[in-house]
């Protein structure tokens, strides 16, 4: 017997690849109807036999994606339409009406091997992403979370990267931030003064590990803003940013390369191993072993050392060879907000930092 029902899936449920996931268990059980993204969360109307619409809504409610949190799932009955084919519709903006945004999500897997295989076509790309991980809450202007509301809609997407956003069958299907060498954001170093030092993801990523190795200090831009970095192995530098910073004593967090590099100088237990290389990739607390080796200025006083792990494609390729470990502590004058801004960043930094590190803010592709 032929149902149609309309469902409404509240909570983190945008910026998480919903919609795609509904798509794709629309076709497994031959439901017909669309889904849209709206002010509230997800609308769903869905047309089908019964027996397949229990079994999609019991998936909607009881395994729905990996990044999103149901809140809630209510549904109504409705006469049938007699929908001919399942789509995604258009977004709808409701005014006074709010849905909760997924956090930025660290590096998936899939995206890391993309950035390391010399034969893909992000090989090395900084700001690569998928639906399963990349920026959310931190590009998002206003809600539907579609991309002409985020940060990325001045990024034009190169035919190759809207084929992947059409594709049902793509990781990249709806990935809002999607984008490649071709048509999104490049990277780029200034100095103190603003003066282009070095343009391009190659270019840039060479001259800033060169310059950390001889102690200099970078403003780098990460998701949310600036960390101010320097090599956490140079006694040097380290003392430096403090008196650049005037921060006396108050400890450096630090981003090891990986999990082994980490447990060279700290201790970990398996919670905090299965945190540190968890979707969030905070920073840590983290007990120092006997071998611990770093500089004392690092955390001057402490038996601890805060650390975390890269978290995004820009982090992951700042380390290569002997660079395996970065302080990396929040880029902000004392008792102000974390820099976000680039101009506000040059103004406000020229006197902590040798060189800042960061994004193209136009689109290459026409």
């Amino acid at each position: 017997m032929i149902k149609r029902i309309f469902i409404k899936v509240e909570g983190i449920v945008q910026g998480v690849g919903f919609r795609p996931f509904v798509y794709n268990k629309a076709m497994e059980y031959k439901i017909l109807g669309w889904v849209n993204n709206n002010s509230q969360g997800v609308f769903i109307d869905a047309e089908g036999e019964e027996g397949d619409l229990n079994s999609f809504l019991n998936l909607i409610q009881k395994n729905p994606p990996p990044l999103s949190k149901v809140d809630s799932v209510s549904c109504e009955e409705r006469q049938v339409f007699g929908f001919n084919t399942f789509v995604i519709k258009e977004s709808e903006r409701e005014e006074g009406r709010i849905t909760l945004i997924s956090p930025d999500v660290s590096t998936c897997s899939d995206c890391l091997n993309d950035i390391n295989d010399i034969n893909n076509r992000r090989y090395g790309y900084p700001f690569t992403n998928c639906t399963n991980c990349g920026p959310r809450f931190t590009i998002i202007k206003s809600i539907p979370y579609d991309r002409d509301k985020t940060t990325m809609s001045k990024f034009k997407m190169c035919p190759e990267c809207r084929n992947e956003y059409k594709d049902p069958k793509s990781r990249r299907f709806h990935a809002q931030p999607n984008a490649c060498k071709a048509c999104g954001p490049h990277l780029f170093v200034v100095d103190k003064y603003g003066k282009s030092i070095a343009h391009g993801d190659k270019e840039s990523l060479d001259f800033t590990r060169d310059m950390l190795r001889t102690g200099k200090i970078f403003a780098i831009k990460g998701l949310g803003g600036f960390h101010l970095c320097c090599d956490a192995k140079n006694a040097d530098a380290i003392k430096e940013l403090r008196k650049r910073k005037n921060r006396e004593d108050k400890p450096f967090a630090v981003m090891a390369k990986d999990i082994s590099v980490l447990s060279r100088h700290c201790q970990i237990n398996d919670v905090e191993r299965e945190t540190l290389e968890g979707i969030r990739k905070p920073i840590l607390i983290l007990n120092r072993n006997e071998e611990y080796s770093l500089p004392e200025d690092l955390a001057p006083g402490q038996t601890t050392l805060g650390a975390m792990l890269p978290y995004t494609p820009l982090h992951t390729l700042l380390f290569k060879d002997d660079i395996d470990i970065l302080v990396m502590t929040s880029a902000n004058i004392s008792s102000l907000p974390l820099e976000y801004d680039n101009d506000q960043a040059y103004e406000n930094l020229n006197g902590i930092v040798d060189f800042s590190f960061s994004m193209t803010e136009i689109s290459t592709y026409r």
